[in-house]
């Protein structure tokens, strides 16, 4: 079964990015409502950690039907590179406009973060895990630089002779030979290391540890498609409860493998497994906000400065109303550029890896 058609996987990269939009809306609630914004939702920007496990399954999937060789590595990233970047940097030109265009050249702060947001690299050696300015313009995207970095290394990797050896020994060698040999300690915290080079800090951070622990789910998806799917939907449940109670009483909200990260472990890894019986009972539109789950995530912020500044002008005054709004805004929005954007440069890209395929008799 192809990852795409994991409705299991689908429902859940749906759920991380409503999470991480309920995240950043829930001020307003707080503002109306003081501290039910994040008694509800302040967990939401674990949903990150989930994206990451789930992108290292699907490349481990896609990777294992790459053509070795340079050819395959070009491919790969090609499709990787169309499935990101036009919807990413058209958004990321629109979030420009709106919030100052030209005047942001007036800063040397923002000017620079503008430049990391083009190029995908870190800036800062310090606010680990994010190594840019979050809170600024268009801060959410410190979490494509991890995606951009792990698709771009396996991309490459497809390239050269034992290709899994390699990875597992760039990973290891990166995360954790540098850090126990260069800086003499090790450890899981997405805070991360302080080498006084951004781009070493970024390299070597713990957050990468969600990839590879992606990879090992898609390692075990031969396995894990063929246990008792009781079982594993009993286990879900169990794991869904379990996250639900810590999460309800503020542990383990935060980043990293050993924060929320073994928690979606567990929960992704159960999912898949239970597939073949919860897989026809989701409802479809959690497949459809899974469709559109990644502009959604680029998206939303817009609600919080470009757009959103301009809502007072028309009426629409901090509160309840405006998370209603802004998420409905936000959900709209995120759907026209999965279908005006995304969608097109996916099935070109398909298209033409079809045309290029051999053909047999």
């Amino acid at each position: 079964m192809k990852s795409n058609l994991l409705r299991s996987v689908q429902a859940l990269r749906g759920l991380a990015a409503l999470s991480v939009m309920f995240f950043h809306f829930r001020w307003n609630l707080n503002s109306t409502y003081p501290g039910i914004g994040d008694m509800l939702f302040g967990w939401g920007a674990t949903g990150v950690d989930l994206f990451f496990l789930i992108s290292g399954f699907v490349i481990t999937l896609s990777a294992k039907k790459a053509v070795p060789g340079v050819r395959g590595a070009l491919n790969f990233l090609k499709g990787r590179a169309l499935r990101i970047l036009p919807a990413y940097y058209i958004i990321l030109l629109i979030t420009f406009f709106l919030s100052g265009a030209m005047s942001t050249f007036h800063y040397p702060d923002k000017t620079l973060n503008f430049i990391s947001a083009l190029i995908f690299q870190p800036i800062y050696q310090y606010n680990g895990p994010f190594y840019l300015d979050d809170s600024g313009m268009y801060g959410i995207r410190w979490t494509l630089n991890y995606e951009l970095y792990f698709y771009i290394i396996v991309g490459l990797l497809i390239a050269v002779p034992f290709r899994k050896l390699t990875t597992w020994l760039f990973f290891f060698a990166t995360l954790i030979v540098i850090p126990l040999v260069g800086f003499n300690s090790f450890t899981f915290s997405p805070e991360g290391y302080q080498t006084g080079v951004a781009q070493l800090n970024f390299v070597t951070n713990p957050m990468i540890f969600l990839f590879i622990a992606g990879v090992f789910i898609g390692l075990l998806y031969p396995l894990l498609s063929r246990l008792n799917g009781v079982m594993m939907v009993c286990l879900l449940a169990a794991s869904f409860t379990m996250t639900f109670v810590l999460f309800r009483n503020g542990m383990f909200v935060g980043h990293g493998l050993l924060s929320s990260g073994w928690l979606y472990f567990l929960i992704l890894m159960t999912a898949i497994g239970s597939e073949k019986i919860i897989g026809k009972y989701i409802p479809e539109f959690l497949i459809r906000l899974g469709d559109i789950s990644y502009s959604l995530y680029l998206i939303h912020t817009l609600m919080n400065t470009g757009i959103g500044k301009r809502f007072g002008s028309i009426g629409i005054e901090d509160g309840l109303s405006r998370f209603f709004i802004s998420c409905v805004l936000s959900l709209i929005l995120a759907w026209l550029s999965w279908r005006f954007i995304e969608k097109p440069f996916l099935s070109m890209h398909r298209i033409k890896s079809q045309q290029e395929q051999p053909q047999t008799a």
